[in-house]
């Protein structure tokens, strides 16, 4: 049988895609372990485990949301691109230089 912990991914058909498994030993002191603790003792999170992956997920948000939302767009305007261009050599849409788009805009 092949352990998901020695693979970093694997399919599951009991997932909606990949599965990503990490297993990873933190020790944490200072400063650091005790805003773990007393997150736990307030109830924040349930456990430091919890606490660990709250904060992966808010550095996510914070640092490659926009960068997905940027490749998301991006790829939907080069879509359209190619569908303006195809309908362009079609004859079904003609682009016009800015001089002639002014012209045509001050009658």
């Amino acid at each position: 049988m092949i352990q998901p912990d020695r693979y970093p991914f694997m399919h599951f058909p009991s997932c909606l895609s990949w599965c990503f498994y990490m297993n990873l030993t933190v020790k944490f002191d200072g400063h650091v372990a005790s805003v773990i603790d007393q997150l736990v003792e307030k109830g924040v999170v349930a456990t430091k485990t919890e606490a660990l992956r709250l904060g992966v997920l808010e550095l996510e948000e914070k640092y490659l949301k926009e960068a997905e939302k940027e490749r998301l767009f991006d790829e939907w305007a080069s879509k359209e691109m190619a569908k303006m261009e195809k309908k362009r050599k079609e004859g079904k849409l003609k682009f016009y230089p800015l001089s002639e788009l002014e012209k045509r805009m001050k009658k």
